[in-house]
């Protein structure tokens, strides 16, 4: 399918390579498709993807966007109505597809027959299907039905209008091509076909049992409309596309009821062969695909399930997959470097290179954030200025800031309680304090296990590399920015405040023999002599060699430790604030003590947003290097990367 509208950034596997190959008829033939699921939490792009895509379908093939959000509790066949209304409308070379079937389903749902006296309901039928007259002939009778039902809380308030357009698709089709339908739909019952329509508005207001029966001939009604559409009478030949259907916030109860219903109707059809291609997007796990996707977040654990595929890996899938499963997830969620860098210059936001990247690590709705607010200043942040970016108001008019919006925006859905524990357990690495209630000092009882559902269905952990060569879980990288900037500003005087849960920290670490991990809590507490103290053992001594493994153990630690968060201080350039961190450490230590300052600071996206001290980290690593041995090559390496 071509297309010439504007590709977002990062998604373009999803957006164009996928969609043009699943709504592809290969020999004009219809095949299985799969259940494309757009997963991430909010701000994650999810529904501009499928913005884009209905923009890429307009004029081009017969489209349907939904969003399950605005739908209420609506039943599956009644979604399914809304659908087909979209789908009907007319495109140029496909014309105007029918729903015969389905819209006499519809219909009579609508209607308000008299169930208790069949009699009576078969002649109010009658009345609307007068023999051998065309049943567009009754236009005015069908709008005042389909007003009564909407009167009377049936269909929704768009029936009239939907039920005349339908109409028009329909001019062709005669009370016989109506009940033929209908009779296919009875899988051959000797019946009088007015029984079933008289039964199916009967079963409408049922049993529950009763009402699933009816959505399950609903959704074949309209898989056999669709397959008619594709497959029958003059625009067979032209119908050279799949249709598509995006659904918006699918992970809501009526939305995942929907995506199973249809799921269900295609393997009741037993064609093989799929007319629709269906995008849906979700911001929470769906147990239906456990077994054969891993969540995003968790670890292996043995297991080769494939992870949901990103969009790189989508535009790979779409040019050389020729089978594909009932799901097929791709995650969105954070856009990498070039991508990020590409909504930068298309915003025309001056902010230093790297910086927005590094700050929001892509994620979409934090970087639009951040861009809109830049944005409203009268001059573009500076200096000192950039250091107190995340604090800037988000809108003129409201005291809020940048990074209580955006953090207010990803958990909104958390219990207050928990969302205070979550900022507390954000002092972390990772999420071991998520239900350790003496860091958290929280009393809730299962407030860990809580907070790990939470996160692990929104999408928010991220797996990194440990240092035994597997991976561990920790929290969504600007989540957690925004969670321990909101940390930072707590009162200190208080038992959650920044000093107070750091200390706790250490004092955990220190229980269990982990020093490095302690040190790490030590440097975000702003103590770097205990940071020096830690890690002084290899240059003790002058003349005492240091060797590979040493040079690589020890670099490890520094990472490690100087990847601690800390509190910007707009009051003070960066070279101003690693002397004053160093002040009182031992001259003998000065080297060491401002290369992890430097390090420290610098690894703040906000910290050091001019890269000032690079040359301090530079020349701290060569001067460390200098006369030890075979291990000094791995720290002059390390410098090497600082050089101007």
């Amino acid at each position: 399918m071509s297309g010439s509208a504007r590709s977002l950034s990062g998604v373009r596997g999803i957006a164009w390579s996928l969609v043009d190959e699943l709504t592809r008829r290969p020999g004009g033939q219809g095949r299985e498709l799969p259940v494309v699921v757009a997963l991430g939490p909010r701000g994650s792009g999810k529904t501009a993807l499928l913005d884009q895509i209905r923009d890429r379908c307009a004029n081009q093939v017969p489209s349907a966007l939904l969003d399950f959000q605005e739908t209420g509790d609506a039943r599956p066949s009644r979604v399914l109505t809304g659908l087909a209304f979209d789908l009907s409308r007319y495109v140029p070379q496909f014309g105007r597809m029918a729903f015969p079937r389905l819209w006499l389903c519809a219909l009579v749902l609508a209607g308000n027959l008299n169930t208790a006296d069949r009699p009576k309901a078969l002649a109010g039928l009658n009345e609307l299907m007068t023999k051998d007259r065309p049943l567009e002939r009754h236009r005015a009778q069908v709008l005042d039905l389909a007003r009564l039902a909407g009167e009377a809380g049936g269909l929704p308030g768009w029936a009239p209008d939907a039920t005349n357009t339908l109409l028009n698709g329909l001019n062709v089709l005669s009370r016989w091509r109506m009940l033929r339908s209908v009779r296919k739909l009875s899988k051959g019952s000797p019946r009088d076909p007015r029984d079933l329509l008289v039964d199916l508005n009967k079963n409408d207001k049922g049993s529950p049992a009763d009402r699933r029966a009816v959505d399950d001939i609903v959704f074949d009604a309209f898989l056999a409309d669709l397959h008619q559409a594709f497959t029958g009478g003059l625009h067979r030949l032209q119908r050279t596309a799949n249709c598509v259907i995006l659904l918006d916030n699918a992970h809501t109860a009526e939305g995942r009821a929907f995506l199973a219903a249809l799921l269900a109707a295609r393997r009741r059809s037993g064609t093989r062969a799929d007319h629709a291609a269906v995008f849906a997007t979700s911001r929470t796990w769906n147990v239906e695909w456990n077994g054969a996707w891993r969540r995003p977040g968790t670890p292996p654990n043995g297991t080769d399930l494939p992870l949901p595929r990103t969009a790189g890996e989508a535009d790979r899938d779409s040019r050389t997959r020729t089978d594909w499963d009932q799901w097929y997830l791709v995650g969105l969620g954070h856009l990498d470097d070039a991508a990020t860098e590409d909504v930068v210059s298309q915003a025309g936001v001056d902010l230093p290179a790297g910086l927005p990247y590094r700050l929001t690590r892509g994620h979409p709705g934090g970087l639009r954030t951040l861009l809109d607010v830049v944005a409203r200043q009268e001059e573009p942040p500076r200096g000192q200025a950039l250091r107190g970016l995340l604090s800037l108001p988000a809108d003129p008019d409201r005291p809020v800031s940048l990074a209580d919006e955006a953090l207010d925006a990803l958990v909104q859905d958390l219990p207050p309680a928990l969302r205070e524990d979550l900022v507390t357990a954000s002092a972390g690495r990772g999420i071991e304090f998520l239900s350790e209630p003496t860091v958290l000092a929280s009393a809730l009882p299962d407030g860990g296990g809580a907070l790990y559902a939470f996160l692990v269905n929104n999408f928010l952990l991220a797996l990194e590399p440990d240092q035994d060569g597997g991976t561990r879980p920790v929290l969504d990288p600007w989540l957690r920015t925004l969670l321990l900037h909101r940390l930072s500003r707590r009162a200190e005087d208080g038992p959650v405040g920044w000093t107070a849960v750091h200390r706790r920290c250490r004092e955990y670490y220190e229980g269990l023999g982990l020093t490095t991990e302690a040190s790490y809590h030590d440097l975000a507490l702003g103590d770097v002599g205990a940071v020096v103290t830690a890690l002084a053992g290899p240059f003790a001594e002058a003349d005492r060699p240091l060797d590979q493994p040493t040079a690589r153990a020890w670099l490890r630690d520094l990472d490690l430790i100087t990847s601690a968060p800390n509190r910007p201080a707009p009051d003070a350039d960066p070279l101003t604030q690693v002397e004053r961190l160093i002040e009182d450490v031992p001259a003998a230590d000065a080297t060491l003590a401002r290369l992890v300052a430097s390090l420290w600071l610098s690894g703040d996206p906000l910290g050091d947003p001019g890269d000032t001290l690079r040359g301090r980290i530079e020349h701290a690593y060569s001067a460390l290097a200098q006369h030890r041995g075979q291990g000094s090559i791995l720290l002059y390496d390390r410098a090497e990367r600082y050089r101007a």
